[in-house]
């Protein structure tokens, strides 16, 4: 389903809702999932302004991510906005970020959960496979390199993409070719590094 597709469904289906810690940003935090989620667009508009005004925003990623592919222009952009310059990423969010990521009908939710899968680094292990996936079966190029961007974060832990990377590296567009020879590269030495230091 495309973008254009989605009607005006702006809800978010989540499964990862914020834990209350007590501090005050946690406190804000809890108050923007909910808004995210309830479905409304005006006020999903504005928490998307008021995220993008913030720094290292966590429980929220996943609930951007999906309104980064909103049919209302309006919202895709605020979503675009806070997702590069405000949303970090948690471990308790990787699973939906997985989803996300392997939504094929909209680049904009793949490339964006590619990236916080990314912004995640070693920790994004897990999402090796669902990375490669998206290498090899997404339409969107965007999408598609951000996911090997996020392969080379994810570093040693990502050797079990390097042949897919390699197969890539031999067939795909230009930049996207030279991207997958980083990453291997990256990510070979990291494997390098790391048998040294365990030997």
């Amino acid at each position: 389903m495309s973008s254009s597709d989605r009607g005006d469904e702006s809800s978010c289906k989540v499964s990862v809702k914020p834990m209350a810690r007590g501090s005050a940003a946690d406190e804000l935090h809890a108050v923007w999932w909910h808004r995210l989620a309830e479905g409304n667009s005006d006020a999903q508009l504005q928490t998307l302004i008021e995220i993008g005004r913030s720094t290292r925003v966590l429980g929220v990623s996943d609930l951007v991510t999906r309104l980064a592919g909103s049919r209302d222009d309006s919202v895709r952009a605020a979503a675009a906005q806070a997702l590069e310059h405000a949303l970090q990423p948690s471990l308790v969010e990787l699973p939906a970020l997985i989803v996300s990521l392997s939504d094929h009908s909209d680049g904009e939710i793949s490339y964006w959960a590619a990236t916080l899968l990314g912004r995640l680094g070693k920790k994004a292990v897990d999402a090796v496979p669902a990375l490669c996936d998206c290498l090899t079966s997404s339409s969107f190029l965007a999408a598609r390199e951000r996911a090997v961007w996020a392969l080379q974060e994810i570093g040693p832990g990502a050797s079990e993409s390097i042949p897919v990377l390699r197969a890539a590296s031999e067939s795909a567009p230009a930049r996207l070719q030279q991207l997958c020879r980083d990453a291997i590269s990256a990510i070979g030495k990291g494997d390098c590094l790391h048998t040294k230091q365990v030997a």
